[in-house]
């Protein structure tokens, strides 16, 4: 099994209960013993069982293209259209996603370099002797010892985009 193979869920079992029996729908993580699934249609409707669970009926392995019997016997092929269709949707999803979230990091660093200067680059030294590298390490260990102590919620959602914008700035100060 692969992410984006398109599968029947044949069964429910102890730990897992969701989805509907004889549904179709598609690979979109792959765990050591869990599966995530998602609506064929909609990518929103997603959720976890065993790989135990569910029959493959459209591979992503090349050569691969077998037809399913459904609940009343009949000869079902997979619509290629569909998949290319849906695996388009999923990547333009993906990507807008990825361009927004970044673009949120990249302005917050743009406003915090415009209102203390470069000093995350090019410390200041005043008190701390650090270089850039040092510092911004400094700054990340604060960062996720905050959300060690915290956890990831609302009250620590700037946390996070803190942390991501000094991993940034520690990837430029090692160039």
């Amino acid at each position: 099994m692969k992410i984006n193979d398109i599968v029947i869920l044949r069964k429910h079992d102890e730990y897992h209960h969701r989805g509907v029996i004889g549904n179709k729908y598609v690979i979109t993580e792959l765990k050591k013993t869990e599966i995530r699934l998602c609506a064929e249609d909609a990518l929103d409707f997603c959720f976890y069982t065993s790989p135990n669970n569910v029959e493959v009926v459209k591979s992503t392995v090349p050569g691969y293209d077998p037809t399913y019997e459904d609940n009343l016997n009949c000869q079902n092929p997979v619509d290629d259209d569909w998949l290319e269709k849906r695996s388009e949707i999923a990547f333009e999803d993906f990507s807008n996603k990825l361009d927004a979230a970044a673009s949120d990091i990249v302005e917050l660093l743009k406003n915090k370099n415009k209102a203390y200067g470069n000093t995350a680059l090019s410390p200041v030294k005043i008190f701390s002797r650090l270089d850039a590298t040092e510092a911004l390490c400094a700054r990340i260990d604060d960062k996720i010892m905050r959300i060690k102590n915290k956890g990831i919620n609302d009250q620590t959602e700037d946390t996070v985009d803190d942390l991501i914008g000094y991993l940034l700035l520690l990837k430029m100060s090692m160039n």
